[in-house]
């Protein structure tokens, strides 16, 4: 069985990527669209350049212009873009010609028809996260993962109200290619060393 990939997101300081350095998820998230956990270009070449290489990097992005996408790609500040806006299948398209990175379509879920229209995109994978009205997404939610098609194919990263109390037995019930979490190793709104341990240490005991 292949282990359940663990994505880091949100990270906003030093203190951060030297936490996920020593702890070793397959991924780390820099958020680029509005919001509480947004860095700027300038702190993201900061912590990309201290992030140890075998962890990839992930650009979040909302509607962003897609040069701008692209151009962050080209210069190696992200490995992985993540699209958690109203990007359609002529963006995702458009953005393949630009950039070979691996692309990841966020589906703010709401009911299995929709989860497999998103499949017919042509992203690597899928981010499956809580619907909430008026958010794109970070709202710290879970959704029901019985809304999962079971003949879902692509790949696809689990979303939403994920923490160390919780991930095993949302493990049990689905199979994701991977899980992201953000809120969920917080302690007041900062990152938290042994939250992060312990999340990993669920996920990795679990599959």
């Amino acid at each position: 069985m292949l282990m359940t990939k663990v994505k880091i997101c949100g990270l906003r300081t030093p203190d951060d990527i030297g936490y996920v350095n020593q702890l070793k998820p397959d991924y780390a998230g820099f958020v680029f669209a509005p919001g509480k956990r947004q860095i700027s270009l300038l702190l993201a070449i900061r912590m990309r350049v201290r992030l140890a290489p075998q962890i990839q990097a992930v650009g979040v992005f909302v509607n962003e212009p897609l040069e701008t996408v692209a151009a962050l790609c080209r210069q190696r500040i992200i490995d992985i873009v993540q699209l958690h806006g109203d990007e359609d299948a002529s963006y995702i398209s458009r953005l393949k010609e630009k950039t070979s990175a691996p692309i990841i379509r966020a589906v703010r879920v709401q009911n299995k028809d929709q989860i497999l229209e998103a499949e017919q995109l042509p992203c690597d994978y899928l981010l499956l996260d809580t619907f909430v009205e008026g958010q794109y997404g970070g709202s710290g939610k879970q959704f029901d993962p019985s809304l999962i098609p079971e003949q879902l194919q692509k790949p696809y990263f689990l979303a939403g109200g994920l923490d160390e109390q919780n991930v095993c037995d949302i493990l049990s019930r689905c199979r994701p290619f991977g899980v992201d979490v953000s809120s969920g190793v917080e302690t007041d709104g900062c990152k938290d060393f042994d939250k992060i341990s312990r999340f990993l240490a669920a996920v990795r005991q679990s599959t």
